[in-house]
C-alpha cells in the first residue's frame, strides 16, 4: 500500500497482538524477554499493517531492529517516487515510537514480569 511519507501520522492504528517469542535474536545479547507486537489500521479503506519485535534491555522494552519491520506499507515521497529504503526505516521507526505500544500492548502482556524498571 502506497502512503505518503507526510501522511503516515494520520493513518490511525490499533494493537492487534503481542507476544512473547524467544526465538528472537537480539543483537549484543542481554535481553531477559523478547517477543512480537502487530498493529492494524486503515488508508483510505484499505488494510494496514505493521509489525516489529521488541525486548527488554536492561528493564526497557525496545524496538529490536528497524530494519526488519514488518509492513505492507511503502512510502511515497513528495515528487511521487517510493523513499529510499533506509530513509522509509527511519520514518517508520519514528511512527511506531510516537504510538503507546510500550505501555498498553507489550508492558500488560508482561504484567507481573520482574524484568522491567518501575515508571517514575
Amino acid at each position: 500500500m502506497r502512503i505518503p511519507t507526510e501522511a503516515l501520522a494520520e493513518v490511525e492504528l490499533r494493537h492487534l497482538i503481542s507476544e512473547k517469542d524467544t526465538s528472537i535474536a537480539v543483537p549484543g545479547g542481554g535481553a531477559t524477554i523478547t517477543g512480537i507486537t502487530e498493529w492494524v489500521g486503515d488508508w483510505h479503506n484499505q488494510t494496514v499493517s505493521i509489525g516489529w519485535d521488541w525486548a527488554v534491555l536492561d528493564g526497557v522494552i525496545v524496538l529490536v531492529s528497524p530494519n526488519e519491520i514488518r509492513t505492507n506499507i511503502q512510502l511515497i515521497s513528495r515528487t511521487g517516487s517510493s523513499e529510499p529504503p533506509a530513509l522509509a526505516q527511519i520514518h517508520l521507526f519514528h511512527w511506531i515510537e510516537s504510538l503507546p505500544w510500550r505501555g498498553g500492548a507489550v508492558q500488560d502482556l508482561l504484567a507481573g514480569e520482574r524484568c522491567l524498571n518501575k515508571p517514575r
